[in-house]
């Protein structure tokens, strides 16, 4: 350590080279190890979950989604299944809640077959894995919630009464630990024994030998090693279409096994369990790396600058006998200890900021809790790794310099020609890069959140059912005496959510064809919520077998523009065509157009709607929706709900690409830091390597303006040659994004050059309030000693 007392001299001499040097890698390092340790937790889900590599999910083309009878026939039908499992959560119920001793409790629940916990193996504090669920009213609780409900008292043995199930008692029958890094959510708070879905959702049920609801819940199945279930795929595909009506009506056409460590990454969608994209951690790690090299060249950048500086030092230790391997072996040393401040400092800033990263990846983090031995020795290896590469080129300047040039002057003029301008146009490239990347998917993003849906819409607040349906019409009531309220709908369904799904067949002119509808149940204020015209109404009275279409559901029957009614296949009497009404998009803007029955019910006749939605006039806003939820909590005595604005649902339909669009735009800001920092303390050294040049030619006639100049075309230069970096990138990255995306209108490549001319202008107007104080030095001050 005596050694080096002379770097942390020349450190504290440096303040502006410690700061920037500590703080860009500290930065950088920081988003290293938020990415590294989410990339890990992605890559290692349900690593620790029993016989994970030989258990598999049945799936079709379109989802993960089954039935609960359909993994009690293919157990029968298929003996290399060694056991089966069935889980699902609560979806569709509306707001989970249990009631323990008169206090209302919102919950996060599972639906699993009674041999959950032996067939997963996850650990239970209390309670027998085998038995736990075994009784139809038994639940199993998680730690957390144990903790939450019942505070320090025991929970075994504990009632609750369950809102979704007909106000049945449930008793507690085991603690298990909350599920942690796995597809099932770590949220799950409740087990109930999926025979409490009789009380749910009928068409999921056990009872149901139909199968009505086809994705009611997720099939697991486990094999003996070397055993590959997809041999029988055809044999599978050709029997189902005998009794499983998805696949007997077409709407379905595969039906494969996918391992449980392939579903989280899966792009086909498992509703019930957790999943994450490949493509979004792909370019969150890539921008991590980007943000990671800029500060190695930050500090690569800003160590050759110091080198003219250090030469004399260096020389001096030459003429004291230092060898030239010795100069290499100290400054690679210093880059070591360089590197570990930074990486201690980078460790503290993501322990800080890990909630914040957590909300924002939705994902979990945790950088100290993962910290290993095994973690540890890559940590050490990273630092070595990363001491070396920032270390090396100016060890190797230094060591490999001849000690005249430091007595000739010449040493830094040659230093400066050489690494610097390369570095910067890097750097420059780099950042040039990633906020075009930023802003060009800004751009995407405002465009689809703005791109027409066939519908609009105003203020409309939405309310979950969370009571009786007597309750929620005197809700309703009670909200149209507001005088702020302009309309109040109930309804099974919005654009936004899809309403129901309703798969059938239809006999087009003697060919059986599948048709997946989308189903909304609603009142006519529905309709003038969000200004959804009827082009043609025949006033028919209410039946639940008239049905309103749109141009898709006219177009894929081939119904003539007149027809009045329509059959479907396997149903006796036709289905009335009671109007049309235009099309428009379900989900969001990157979600084709599909056909869609609607049916408007009398309000009072909605037998269970699913939403309230409450459309207000413009004002204060969040007052309306204050006096509007204490109402609702009033007449739902209290239960726990989340209202929203219907935006909020919008944006909820791009979630991913915003939070996306987030983590890049905080990386650029970063980049741009870390990229100011750094050009702003190599502008300051490069112009005093260059002061003796600019006195040399100021004093044959020269000028300010004139060395301004200069410097400006000097930096400009470099700035352009940094495009033979950027455009690369940026057209590798836009087409990444695009891909992302899916939103394929027109293509605004002038976010780039946008981006270019960004950087170019803070670059430049840095270096010129630094440049303009340097060109105006007298130039004695600077050849006197020549």
């Amino acid at each position: 350590m005596k050694a080096l007392k002379t770097y942390f001299t020349f450190l504290e001499r440096n303040k502006l080279f410690t700061f920037v040097n500590v703080a860009g890698l500290g930065i950088s390092l920081m988003f290293v190890l938020l990415i590294a340790n989410m990339v890990t937790r992605q890559l290692t889900v349900d690593r620790d979950t029993r016989n994970a590599d030989r258990t598999y999910l049945f799936c079709s083309e379109q989802n993960f989604g089954a039935h609960y009878v359909l993994g009690e026939r293919l157990a029968s039908r298929y003996p290399e299944i060694e056991e089966w499992t069935v889980a699902t959560n609560a979806a569709g119920v509306g707001g989970e809640y249990i009631d323990v001793e008169g206090k209302k409790f919102d919950v996060k629940v599972l639906l699993a077959r009674k041999n959950f916990f032996e067939f997963f193996g996850f650990r239970l504090r209390e309670g027998d894995p085998a038995h736990v669920l075994q009784d139809n009213y038994s639940v199993v609780i998680s730690e957390s919630a144990a903790k939450r409900i019942f505070g320090n008292e025991e929970a075994v043995g504990k009632s609750i009464k369950v809102n979704f199930t007909d106000k049945h008692t449930y008793t507690v029958t085991g603690v298990m630990e909350d599920i942690g890094n796995s597809i099932f959510p770590s949220e799950t708070e409740l087990v109930f024994p999926f025979e409490a879905m009789e009380y749910i959702n009928w068409a999921a049920a056990i009872e149901n030998t139909v199968m009505q609801n086809f994705g009611g819940a997720n099939v697991f199945i486990r094999v003996p090693q070397g055993i590959d279930p997809n041999d029988k795929n055809a044999d599978m595909l050709e029997w189902l279409k005998t009794f499983a009506w998805p696949y007997h009506n077409g709407s379905f056409e595969k039906a494969f096994w996918v391992p449980m460590h392939e579903v989280y990454f899966s792009e086909i969608e498992c509703a019930n369990m957790n999943q994450y994209s490949r493509k979004l951690m792909t370019v969150f790690t890539v921008t991590g790396i980007l943000i990671l090299l800029m500060a190695v060249f930050n500090y690569i950048s800003m160590s050759v600058a110091q080198t003219s500086y250090r030469a004399k030092e260096m020389a001096t230790r030459r003429l004291l006998g230092s060898s030239s391997k010795d100069i290499f072996w100290r400054m690679m040393a210093e880059s070591l200890i360089m590197t570990f401040i930074a990486f201690a400092l980078a460790f503290l800033l993501a322990k800080a900021v890990e909630p914040f990263a957590m909300e924002l990846l939705k994902t979990k983090i945790d950088v100290a809790g993962d910290f290993t031995i095994p973690v540890a020795a890559v940590y050490v290896a990273g630092i070595l790794l990363l001491s070396a590469v920032s270390g090396f080129v100016p060890a190797t300047i230094l060591s490999h310099y001849n000690p005249m040039d430091v007595v000739k002057g010449t040493f830094r003029r040659k230093t400066k020609a050489v690494y610097l301008r390369t570095l910067y146009v890097v750097q420059c490239g780099l950042t040039v890069a990633l906020l075009a990347c930023s802003f060009f998917l800004g751009v995407q993003i405002y465009r689809l959140l703005h791109e027409p849906l066939g519908y609009t819409y105003g203020n409309v607040l939405c309310y979950p059912n969370m009571s009786e349906t007597n309750n929620l019409y005197r809700f309703r009531d009670e909200v149209r005496k507001l005088p702020f309220v302009k309309n109040v709908s109930l309804t099974r369904g919005m654009p936004v959510d899809g309403g129901n799904g309703h798969s059938t067949t239809y006999n087009l002119k003697g060919r059986i064809v599948p048709v997946d509808f989308r189903l909304l149940q609603t009142d006519s204020a529905f309709l003038d919520i969000f200004h959804i015209p009827l082009e043609r109404d025949y006033h028919l009275t209410y039946s639940d077998r008239n049905y309103y279409l749109n141009h898709e559901a006219f177009r894929q029957m081939g119904l003539d523009d007149d027809a009045v009614s329509f059959k479907i296949e396997g149903e006796d009497a036709s289905r009335t065509i009671a109007g049309r009404f235009p099309d428009f998009r379900m989900y969001s803007a990157l979600d084709p157009i599909r056909p869609v029955l609607m049916q408007i019910i009398p309000s009072d006749s909605i037998g269970y709607p699913w939403d309230i939605l409450v459309e207000t006039t413009d004002g204060d806003l969040p007052a309306y929706k204050h006096q509007l939820d204490a109402l609702y909590s009033e007449i739902i005595e209290g239960v726990p709900f989340e209202s929203h604005w219907y935006d909020y649902w919008i944006a909820d339909a791009y979630a991913d690409i915003i939070r996306m669009n987030k983590v890049i735009g905080i990386f650029t800001l970063a980049a741009l830091l870390i990229s100011l920092l750094g050009l702003t303390a190599m502008s300051l050294y490069f112009i005093a390597q260059r002061k003796r040049d600019m006195a040399i030619r100021k004093v044959f006639g020269s000028d300010n303006r004139h060395e301004l100049l200069r410097l400006l075309a000097f930096a400009g230069q470099s700035l352009a040659a940094s495009l033979l970096i950027a455009v690369p990138i940026i057209g590798i990255g836009f087409r990444y994004i695009q891909r992302i995306v899916g939103y394929d209108k027109s293509f605004p490549w002038w976010t780039a050059c946008v981006a270019f001319i960004a950087v170019a202008a803070i670059s430049l107007l840095s270096i010129g309030l630094i440049s303009r104080s340097a060109t105006r030095e007298n130039p004695i001050n600077n050849i006197k000693t020549e």
